[in-house]
């Protein structure tokens, strides 16, 4: 029904659009007859796919000579496909990227051109996007990357559930130790998951900086955080194992796909996601899912808002300024706005996200919502992650697999990754 609602939303916004679109300067897309070729790649699912495509259309429409060639691929083989593309000097003029090593990557190479200049003639207008956000997309002193959206970690929890097993909804300054006690009451009572297995790509980080640490030291030679930190996270995570509040490894395996996941097949009360997946596991089975504040003590230590994706040039395209014209269409018009709504996450956009909010979806509502709390009850982000974190992290997956195997113990497993990480970082 949401696909459906968004092609009719197209077909409206295409019929309607007339002229310059708003937040797209426009001055040169008329200037000659001649057509334009941009390339543009993203990563996601069909649902995103589909989105980004129309927001390409109507763009298009307001650009005639302009013509925007598209790539598209899932996540897990995005970095290797631009990898490929950067060898041969043929990255695309527009791509997506992701905080962290994709970004560290190809901005250590110099495949990325410095976007400040059209941002200083406002041909990309950055006024109203969050300053933390924005610099989220600077490597080495040049701004690589402009934010899409926002997002935030969260618990995706399910309100009907909680309520048949006699709880209520989690409270702002809920504890593990609530999150552990609410997991296994459902599943004692329901005879399903209380909770999805936490995922070692962003929990065990969350946990820590919620004990004031963090990953690295500010230079990155080192971690920053005790042992104790990380196998008191693995210990959460094995209480629910044992219980059979949460998955095990066996079950974990399985899951291929979001509509696969507990919590989207009513078979789970929480999961700790990213706050733009709400949309993503509601819509499987019309789930009236929430979104509340990962558990504490001291979560505003440790949650922080996120840009979801940047956008980053080429630095060897060929039209660099259509480019960033592009990227400004996507940040500022409100007709790219209404069709992505929050599939990225939250507009970077004050002014966008003021026009949206009246005619929102509940769903919406509650994202944007939550993204307003996280606003006031945050911690910067942390600085970017080395540039061997893939290597490092690579570490972290095959320990935190061993651990909950019970094949070595939370704290044998600390001891091992500190052996493994710090080499690499020295």
């Amino acid at each position: 029904a949401r696909v459906a609602s968004l092609v009719s939303l197209s077909a409206v916004l295409l019929a309607g659009c007339g002229g310059t679109a708003a937040g797209s300067s426009g001055s040169w897309a008329n200037s000659s007859s001649k057509t334009i070729v941009l390339r543009m790649s993203w990563w996601g699912d069909q649902t995103i796919d589909n989105d980004m495509q129309k927001v390409i259309q109507l763009y298009e429409k307001t650009h005639p000579n302009v013509k925007v060639q598209t790539e598209f691929t899932g996540y897990s083989g995005y970095t290797q496909r631009l990898s490929t593309e950067a060898a041969g000097n043929n990255l695309p003029d527009v791509m997506l990227q992701n905080y962290g090593p994709m970004m560290t990557q190809f901005s250590s190479k110099g495949a990325l051109a410095n976007l400040q200049p059209y941002m200083q003639d406002s041909q990309i207008d950055v006024h109203g996007i969050n300053p933390q956000l924005l610099k989220q997309g600077v490597m080495n002193g040049q701004q690589v990357g402009i934010p899409i959206a926002t997002n935030a970690l969260a618990i995706l929890y399910n309100p009907s559930l909680l309520k048949k097993a006699g709880l209520s909804d989690p409270k702002p300054n809920w504890t593990w130790n609530d999150f552990i006690q609410m997991s296994e009451i459902v599943h004692q009572k329901l005879g399903i998951y209380g909770a999805r297995t936490l995922d070692r790509s962003f929990a065990p980080e969350l946990y820590i900086r919620e004990h004031g640490q963090h990953l690295f030291n500010k230079n990155q030679t080192g971690l920053a955080f005790s042992d104790s930190s990380l196998s008191d996270y693995w210990d959460i995570n094995l209480e629910l194992i044992k219980s059979g509040a949460a998955l095990n490894m066996d079950a974990i395996q399985q899951i291929q796909g979001t509509e696969m996941e507990p919590l989207a097949q009513q078979k789970a009360a929480f999961d700790l996601r990213w706050s733009n997946q709400l949309v993503q596991f509601s819509v499987f089975n019309h789930l009236n899912l929430r979104l509340a504040p990962p558990p504490g003590p001291n979560a505003e230590k440790g949650l922080y808002l996120k840009s979801s994706a940047f956008l980053s040039i080429s630095k060897n395209s060929k039209h660099p300024k259509q480019a960033a014209d592009l990227i400004n269409f996507f940040i500022n018009n409100l007709g790219a706005a209404k069709v992505l709504k929050t599939e990225w996450g939250v507009p970077v956009s004050a002014k966008i996200r003021d026009q949206l909010r009246p005619h929102l979806s509940k769903i919406d509502t509650e994202t944007y919502d939550y993204i307003d709390y996280v606003s006031k009850h945050s911690s910067p982000i942390d600085p970017d992650n080395p540039t061997n974190y893939a290597e490092i992290f690579q570490d972290l997956t095959d320990i935190d697999q061993v651990v909950l195997y019970e094949k070595e113990t939370p704290e044998q497993g600390a001891k091992e990754f500190r052996q493994k990480a710090e080499p690499l970082l020295k």
